[in-house]
């Protein structure tokens, strides 16, 4: 019987010891510190969960990439192409590549090709893949500045992905 008794006292300590350390280690780890950041070179300011630097594009210095791992192994990337462009041309070229679904190595999901806008700038968004890996390819056009936003996932689209593109904002005037 103190042997029993001895066993059960055991076994509630090393559970109350084991549930002490699962909780501080799921605590322990880093959490995503969103914050805003300011990018006015590229004349937007975006919220991310983590800091980002920009490069060259394959080293064309008219192209800055913004590339962030999100949860689930996502991975989100926004261009900001410094070219001169006849937005509505290039929009209605995006659309009719994507309308046409010739692309058997990124075939577009049904339904998905649509019209949006993102502060005040028209664009396009669409995505492509299987049902298992798909990526969104969202297009918006300014004066001065294009910007492609593109993020593939798994399964889910991230609910990450939304509250990033939602965050984007024009911040210089200039390139208005």
């Amino acid at each position: 019987m103190r042997l029993l008794r001895y066993f059960w006292m055991m076994t509630r300590l090393f559970s109350a010891i084991l549930i002490v350390i699962l909780t501080t280690s799921t605590l322990a780890q880093p959490r995503p510190q969103w914050r805003t950041y300011i990018f006015p070179d590229d004349g937007f300011s975006i919220t991310l969960p983590a800091p980002v630097t920009p490069y060259n594009d394959g080293g064309d210095r008219h192209i800055h990439m913004y590339q962030i791992r999100l949860a689930g192994g996502a991975v989100f990337s926004l261009r900001a192409v410094h070219r001169l462009t006849d937005c509505e041309t290039t929009l209605a070229d995006l659309w009719d590549k994507a309308d046409s679904n010739k692309d058997p190595n990124e075939p577009v999901v049904k339904g998905s090709l649509k019209q949006v806008t993102l502060d005040g700038l028209a664009g396009l968004e669409y995505e492509t893949g299987t049902a298992g890996e798909r990526t969104v390819h969202r297009f918006h056009c300014g004066n001065k500045i294009f910007y492609i936003f593109n993020a593939g996932y798994k399964d889910k689209r991230p609910a990450d992905l939304d509250r990033i593109i939602h965050s984007f904002h024009q911040v210089n005037p200039a390139h208005k």
